[in-house]
């Protein structure tokens, strides 16, 4: 009886872990797959692959939690922090979530992970040479560019890149400073990393501004590959800035027109002042005394 216990207990278990690394699983393909990678490279974040042997559990609680307040404190989380330029947006998740990514991490990770021996370098995902941004055509550059400061709509109704972002392009006004720059945005995360945040954004804002608005696989392609030559011709493409024109033309406008305000008040005002209208009457008592 005590042994049917045990087995019962064990089976539990053993399902109960199951569960949790196929539920791991599910979360970390929606908060961690478009930056992480198990086993295959770097893409905007580090390769996760062995992970849970190299950090606590609480380590990794409290960097997914909040990776800038604890990179202030932790050295390690700083140093990530600072090779990848940006700290990873808050996520989503709460304590158990984090443990079932962690178990469906080390489920995922190659036994070897844990040995002495160094293991072979894992060799960096890139892009199929056909579909890279960098062979693009210059019609996938121009509807990128188009895609990005939208006068050409996004297919799924999603809000232009610019309202947010700014890109250092002569076609492009000065766009907005919600989010980061991104003129050498393909520099920093490459086709792979590119294609991983504009198809599941991890960020919170962006995240909800695409939600229900997802970006299509030809959109991706094209904004990348107008990213790209941002990035590569930046040297030659001075923004165009309005900023002048308007202090110039709209000031000279506006100089004139005060100015023919003030004009009219003050000849109106001599022409009708005070000191007229007595001088009138005097004259006029002036006169009528004269008469008699």
């Amino acid at each position: 009886m005590k042994l049917k216990s045990i087995v019962i207990s064990l089976s539990i278990v053993t399902i109960s872990i199951n569960l949790n690394a196929q539920n791991g699983k599910e979360v970390f393909k929606q908060n961690c797959s478009a930056c992480h990678s198990i086993g295959k490279g770097k893409l905007v974040g580090p390769d996760l692959e062995g992970i849970h042997t190299k950090r606590s559990e609480e380590w990794i609680l409290s960097f997914v939690k909040n990776a800038q307040a604890f990179g202030e404190k932790d050295a390690d989380a700083k140093a990530i922090i600072t090779e990848y330029g940006y700290p990873m947006p808050n996520q989503n998740v709460n304590d158990a979530e984090i443990k079932a990514i962690i178990n469906y991490i080390a489920e995922s990770s190659p036994t070897t992970t844990n040995s002495v021996e160094e293991a072979e370098p894992v060799e960096e995902i890139t892009a199929d040479p056909i579909l890279d941004p960098a062979n693009a055509s210059a019609s996938d550059i121009t509807t990128g560019l188009h895609l990005f400061e939208g006068s050409k709509r996004l297919e799924n109704g999603g809000v232009s890149c610019i309202t947010c972002h700014n890109v250092q392009h002569r076609d492009l006004i000065g766009g907005g400073l919600l989010a980061k720059d991104l003129t050498k945005v393909y520099e920093r995360l490459g086709g792979a990393g590119l294609n991983g945040i504009l198809s599941a954004p991890p960020f919170p804002a962006m995240a909800s501004s695409y939600q229900n608005h997802p970006l299509t696989e030809k959109e991706i392609y094209q904004l990348s590959a107008f990213f790209n030559d941002a990035a590569v011709n930046n040297v030659y493409q001075p923004q165009r800035v309005y900023n002048d024109h308007l202090l110039i033309y709209g000031g000279g406008v506006a100089f004139l027109v005060i100015a023919s305000i003030i004009l009219l008040v003050y000849i109106e005002r001599k022409r009708k002042c005070v000191k007229e209208n007595i001088y009138k009457r005097q004259i006029k008592a002036a006169t009528s005394k004269n008469i008699y």
